[in-house]
């Protein structure tokens, strides 16, 4: 993890860098500044130096707990952190809660329907779901709930009316894919020898199905997650500029876009590093759910 992090601060700082434009022409400065004034404002901030150079000193400033603060309007990056991290926080969790509380049931039952009208309902769905780019659901949801009917607002945040559509938005394909893997896991299980003997030994069916073929058919899904977690920052960067969700991905397509260094560096390493944790906390969980595999 350290070993990517690091990798990923240097890829990262060199593709700002060698970006076309500059915080000169970014919004900071007024667009009819002179040449002068715009490399005098790059010379205050050290943008005239090596870019290596440029690098190291920005190393040193993270090592000694210094973030550094927004070139547009001056916020400390603390400050942002706290107030769109937070917001990012309640869009993704919200997303995971509506995605896992319908696919695995949802699943579950296609499993144990298995060919009848339930099954073929849910599995049309979930293919629907996987085939519409989150994109063009947003844009539907707000051309429908918001501009035909007036039933949501199409922005903002953050109030229950305001956060239903991105968070739907945003778990549409999660619940497709969680929904097809719980319904293949759980009718593998179902064939195996130790299905037929719990039976056999006349447990309850709800408790055969709930039990113990549910918590071994979860590990995949347990693996998943963790790409889940993945996908949902990469997915929030989209969902978050259509609604206007004031979250860390519509500040960082925000900080790009005006070449705000510090808050784009900075908000693109949390992200990374939030994908890679949440991939070691998957692994973690595989031994949570299967006692096996942690003895291995």
């Amino acid at each position: 993890m350290l070993l990517i992090m690091a990798i990923s601060s240097v890829v990262i700082f060199y593709a700002l860098r060698t970006a076309p434009g500059g915080p000169s022409g970014g919004g900071v400065l007024n667009p009819l500044s002179s040449q002068e004034v715009r490399q005098a404002y790059e010379k205050r901030l050290g943008l005239d130096r090596p870019v290596y150079e440029q690098y190291f000193v920005y190393v040193d400033h993270m090592a000694h707990g210094d973030l550094g603060e927004s070139l547009v309007n001056g916020s400390p990056i603390t400050d942002l952190l706290l107030t769109h991290a937070r917001n990012s926080l309640l869009l993704g969790l919200t997303a995971l809660a509506i995605s896992y509380l319908i696919a695995i049931p949802l699943g579950v039952l296609a499993a144990v329907k298995r060919n009848t009208w339930i099954d073929q309902l849910a599995m049309g769905g979930a293919i629907l779901g996987m085939g519409v780019p989150n994109f063009w659901l947003a844009l539907i949801l707000i051309y429908f709930f918001s501009l035909q009917w007036g039933l949501r607002p199409s922005a903002g945040c953050c109030s229950p009316t305001q956060l239903i559509m991105p968070a739907l938005v945003l778990a549409a394909e999660g619940t497709a894919v969680t929904t097809r893997m719980v319904r293949s896991s759980m009718l593998e299980h179902l064939r195996e020898d130790f299905v037929r003997a719990l039976r056999a030994k006349g447990l309850p069916e709800w408790q055969v199905i709930g039990r113990h073929v549910l918590r071994n058919a979860l590990i995949p899904v347990i693996s998943l997650s963790g790409l889940r977690l993945g996908w949902l920052v990469g997915y929030a960067l989209i969902v978050e500029t259509i609604f206007r969700w004031p979250g860390v991905g519509y500040l960082l397509v925000d900080s790009v876009l005006r070449r705000d260094y510090p808050v784009a560096q900075f908000f693109s390493l949390l992200l990374i590093f939030f994908v890679l944790l949440a991939n070691w906390l998957a692994d973690i969980g595989y031994g949570l759910a299967n006692p096996r595999i942690r003895v291995a």
